[in-house]
Formats: structure tokens, C-alpha cells, sequence
């Protein structure tokens, strides 16, 4: 007979079988909570620890306060406030394809951020304020109407961050 010290009890099939679902859910939880983007607002709001929000052609961004004058036009009032609740973890923001025409001050306070897509927007410029995002890796401005990318942002950003610019002015 074996000792408990030594820690050899043999294992059943149905234990084993049972540690290894355990460590399936464990699995699958740690990939949506950490590698699965959140793609709503609503959803945000319920993400304390989110990584990443992809916002892609999203009606979420549409203004809905009816005294705001931006209703029915995108609008990052709502954006804002969910990055400023839950966007402390936050490693990538894609707000692609929204017709944005500026960003909410909260992004640049995304200390974790390591990818921002904001192609295919109307920004005229690059904020910036995006040089406090100090783990940017990447910065996807293509197919907004941008004419040239800040010399304060290319020196910050020499060497250290890809930005993806086309140049184009659609």
C-alpha cells in the first residue's frame, strides 16, 4: 500500500478524465476572457478585464442622444466612457470603418495598448496625444484623408512603432 507523502495513489479513468475537462473549461475561459475581441458596447460595459475591443463598422458609435447635435453621426461619447470604466486592460482597439472624425481623449490614457486601427475613417491628422500610448506597436491610419503623420509622432515613434499609412486622400 502507498503512502500519502509519496503521492502516488493511482488515478481512475473518470479522475482523470475529469481533471482534464476541468482544464479544457479553464482553457477555453482563459481564451475568451484574454484573446477573444469584445465587439459591442454593451459588452464592453460588462468587461472589466477586457484585452481587446474591435468596433469595425460599428452602430455603436452612432450618436442616439436625441439633443446631442451629432445624433444619428458617429459619435465617441459612449466610447469614451466604457474605455474610461473598463479599458484599463485593453491591449487592442480597432475602431475601423466608423466615419470617426476625431478620438475621445480616454484612448491616449490606454497605458496597455499595443495595436490601435483606425483605418477607414475621416481623422484628418494624427492626435498628437498618441505618443502617450507608451506599448503602441501599431498604428493603422490607412484610408483616412491624412496628409502627413506629425514630426513629433515620427520621432517618438522611429523605429519603435509600424504605422501603417498610405497616404491616401479618399
Amino acid at each position: 500500500q502507498r503512502s500519502r507523502r509519496e503521492g502516488r495513489y493511482p488515478k481512475s479513468p473518470r479522475y482523470v478524465s475529469q481533471v482534464e475537462e476541468r482544464l479544457k473549461q479553464m482553457r477555453r475561459r482563459l481564451h475568451t476572457t484574454l484573446l477573444t475581441p469584445v465587439r459591442s458596447l454593451m459588452e464592453a460595459n460588462r468587461s472589466p478585464s477586457m484585452r481587446a475591443l474591435d468596433l469595425t463598422g460599428s452602430s455603436d458609435l452612432l450618436c442616439v442622444n436625441m439633443v446631442c447635435e451629432k445624433v444619428g453621426e458617429p459619435c465617441v461619447c459612449r466610447l469614451s466612457r466604457v474605455l474610461e470604466r473598463n479599458g484599463r486592460e485593453l491591449r487592442s482597439l480597432v475602431l475601423a470603418g466608423n466615419k470617426l472624425t476625431q478620438l475621445p481623449a480616454s484612448v491616449f490614457e490606454l497605458q496597455h495598448l499595443q495595436v490601435l486601427d483606425l483605418s477607414e475613417n475621416e481623422l484628418t491628422e494624427i492626435p498628437a496625444d498618441v505618443v502617450k500610448l507608451e506599448s503602441l506597436k501599431i498604428l493603422d491610419v490607412r484610408n483616412n484623408p491624412i496628409s502627413g503623420i506629425p514630426k513629433d509622432v515620427a520621432k517618438r515613434f522611429y523605429g519603435l512603432v509600424e504605422i501603417r499609412w498610405d497616404g491616401s486622400h479618399t
